[in-house]
């Protein structure tokens, strides 16, 4: 049965972007990222009461803070004005992801299965830029020449793929095969150049952040470290100064001025709905009506406020908001200057950077993701090898 369920939780790992994948079961919407976990969840749940472990479940200094957020999102969903709204996002972007969080802290025995997390996850980031790459090679773009593939946004692309790409230096580092360290490299050049040409500046910002990061704590091979972030410098230089992009650091380009007035939208609605939020899935509907005193008239179509924070606050309420901050007080707390530890922090410290000026939680691979980077971020310390 342990090989069922760590079969299972690698294939969710792997399989992520199938989240796009969706159908309904008794009219109720769900996708297959979604179906798998609650597949994982009930084989995992029949596995304890069969052998009567439900006592050894593993106690963790991250269950209070997960359930804080989880207790805002409900809260907020059940005062939200459109709860269908809400409550699919709720399902989809809490429930499931804190499920495959609860099976994967208590089934990560070893740190082999970190690893093997670790893999799959690379896997599936290449197998997502190679086919990003037939993309850019068919010159299947969106109409200001981004890379978006087959997400609904350029910046989704990147915010899955960069990740996936810190990730991969930690499965360099274990390789002593020299063709096996050719491929990681090969792959870890693809995930740049698909990143690249994404044109997401919170992805290299997030980048850039967590490589000197891993060149202040992480004392192996820091030439390495530092070559990667002079290259992450170099490129973010690049597409700072082409043309279609040299804008961007000006007030008055459009990506930016947009967002400042997505921000001051998103603080007007939280003053309005401090203590609950809006619910899951409200935020352009309340935007639409804040953003009408802003000028320029700028953006319509604004699913999320472009702000991590604000969207946990906004959405999941004060007692989100909080249990977000906590969570990372214990990540940070809990961390351990060793290759791997540093890796899974660097992952989270991308996440965070990037979340400044985007959404890095708000989708269902991606809060999946997040919650995987939790539950290995907590392991990693509690495992033998």
């Amino acid at each position: 049965m342990n090989k069922i369920i760590n079969f299972i939780i690698y294939l969710i790992v792997f399989s992520l972007p199938l989240y796009l994948v969706r159908f309904e079961i008794m009219w109720v919407p769900v996708t297959i990222l979604e179906l798998m976990i609650y597949v994982l969840f009930i084989v995992w749940l029949f596995y304890l009461i069969k052998n009567k472990k439900i006592r050894s479940l593993q106690k963790s200094n991250f269950y209070f803070p997960v359930l804080l957020i989880f207790l805002g999102a409900t809260i907020s969903t059940i005062f939200s004005e459109n709860i269908q709204i809400s409550a699919g996002i709720w399902k989809a972007w809490f429930v499931a992801p804190m499920l495959f969080f609860i099976v994967t802290i208590n089934s990560i025995k070893t740190k082999k299965q970190i690893r093997n997390i670790i893999a799959f996850l690379t896997l599936s980031g290449f197998i997502v830029a190679l086919i990003a790459l037939f993309y850019w090679l068919n010159k299947d773009l969106t109409y200001d020449f981004r890379l978006q593939a087959f997400y609904n946004s350029p910046n989704y692309l990147a915010m899955f793929l960069s990740p996936i790409l810190i990730l991969s230096f930690y499965l360099y580092s274990l390789i002593e095969k020299k063709i096996f360290k050719i491929l990681i490299i090969i792959n870890i050049l693809l995930l740049l150049f698909i990143i690249y040409l994404t044109y997401s500046y919170g992805a290299w910002l997030g980048l850039i952040g967590s490589a000197f990061f891993a060149l202040i704590f992480l004392k192996l091979k820091l030439r390495y470290i530092f070559l990667f972030s002079l290259i992450l410098v170099l490129l973010f230089s690049l597409q700072v100064s082409t043309y279609k992009f040299q804008g961007f650091i000006d007030f008055s380009y459009p990506s930016l001025e947009s967002r400042l007035v997505i921000w001051q939208s998103s603080w007007e609605i939280t003053k309005d709905h401090f203590l609950v939020g809006i619910g899951p899935g409200m935020f352009q509907e309340y935007y639409l009506d804040k953003q009408v005193d802003f000028k320029p008239y700028l953006e319509w179509a604004v699913p999320q406020p472009h702000n991590l924070f604000l969207a946990f606050w906004l959405q999941t309420g004060l007692i989100g908001l909080i249990g977000l901050i906590w969570l990372i007080i214990v990540l940070f707390k809990n961390y351990k200057p060793k290759i791997l530890n540093s890796i899974l922090l660097c992952a989270i410290i991308y996440i965070l950077i990037h979340g400044l000026i985007d959404t890095t939680y708000w989708k269902n691979d991606l809060a999946v993701f997040f919650f995987i980077l939790i539950a290995l971020n907590y392991k990693v310390n509690h495992l033998s090898d």
